[in-house]
């Protein structure tokens, strides 16, 4: 006897919190039909048609001296064939294409034949290790695998800011590359100094 109390005891809060919920929502309906009631009294403006008639403008004189752009210096006037301009080459626009990604790729391969092996050794010095020739090859081709990706992820990046890349925008590139390779070099050295100590 005492579940069916339970029961119905449940079941009656049940009922009263629906209920109470059928109400509020019954008072934003109203709420709601009343807001949009005062929307459509509320008067609104409409524009159908603005026509201009340029042709009934009439101007009869037209007197003065119109300067755009360039004005007379001292009071003297000067005509265009004064105006000088200073000739200078435009530095070139490459296009994000491959020749770009080819520069790009030999400026950082040119880096890693040359610079590499001193980098790597100056870098495996600081760790008191030593590399020979063919394990530092094996190293820096591994680098030169991941070259063309990288390269790649800048230049979708350069040319999504402004759709060209100069050679500012090379230059930046090449060296910020350098910088990675730098450093995971030397996080790679790191971490065989950390396995050869334990």
């Amino acid at each position: 006897m005492d579940s069916w109390t339970q029961y119905l005891e449940k079941l009656h809060n049940l009922v009263d919190s629906q209920t109470k919920q059928m109400k509020e929502l019954e008072k934003r309906v109203s709420e709601l039909e009343r807001k949009a009631e005062e929307t459509k009294q509320t008067p609104s403006t409409n524009i159908e048609k603005i026509e201009y008639n340029f042709d009934q403008l009439k101007i009869e004189t037209l007197e003065g001296t119109l300067n755009i752009g360039l004005t007379p210096q001292n009071g003297k006037e000067f005509g265009i064939e004064d105006f000088a301009v200073e000739e200078k080459p435009f530095p070139p626009k490459l296009s994000g294409g491959q020749a770009v990604k080819d520069q790009i790729l030999s400026d950082l391969q040119n880096y890693l034949s040359g610079q590499g092996p001193a980098d790597l050794q100056q870098i495996a010095g600081q760790y008191g290790r030593h590399y020979d020739e063919t394990y530092q090859q094996f190293i820096l081709q591994d680098v030169q695998k991941q070259l063309d990706h990288r390269v790649g992820e800048y230049l979708q990046q350069a040319n999504t800011k402004n759709g060209v890349t100069d050679q500012a925008q090379i230059d930046a590139i090449v060296n910020q590359i350098k910088q990675e390779i730098h450093e995971s070099l030397h996080h790679f050295v790191q971490g065989q100094a950390h396995k050869g100590d334990e």
